[in-house]
């Protein structure tokens, strides 16, 4: 099979053997298990963000800009009271294990269907994905040791 081209009918025959749950056209059939893995790492992917956006939201409301009335340090760029940081530690702590999970999902599905991801030349995007995801889930745990240790 070449990859970046439409797959043949007789490709799709043997991804289809392979694979259970693809229509003709290699979409997801509601009800096997590709569809419901896809589904999975669908949802994670939107729970990693929504705790993203929760940090982000809660950090942007709790930063402190100059001139400081009490000590301030610095996490992710933004400065922060120690209350901030006793709150944003958990937070933070959420964020990592919410794009961790994506990550890890996101990982299981690209190596268990690469074939079938090849076939609809979305393999690299899919990696491109996990690894956004595993970054992600890095950044914040470091943001999550900085606020404990400012805590």
């Amino acid at each position: 099979m070449s990859h970046g081209t439409t797959p043949s009918a007789e490709d799709v025959a043997e991804l289809q053997r392979t694979y259970t749950g693809l229509d003709n056209n290699l979409n997801y059939i509601p009800g096997h298990t590709i569809d419901a893995k896809y589904q999975g790492y669908k949802a994670a992917h939107e729970a990693a963000k929504a705790a993203a956006t929760t940090y982000k939201t809660t950090s942007d409301g709790l930063k402190v800009t100059k001139p400081y009335a009490e000590p301030a340090k610095p996490v992710g760029g933004k400065m922060f009271y120690q209350a901030g940081h006793q709150t944003l530690a958990p937070i933070a702590g959420d964020a990592s294990t919410a794009a961790q999970y994506h990550c890890d999902r996101r990982t299981s599905f690209n190596t268990t269907y690469k074939p079938v991801l090849d076939a609809k030349n979305e393999y690299a995007g899919h990696v491109q994905q996990a690894t956004l995801a595993q970054q992600a889930a890095t950044k914040y745990a470091g943001y999550q040791t900085k606020h404990q240790q400012f805590s």
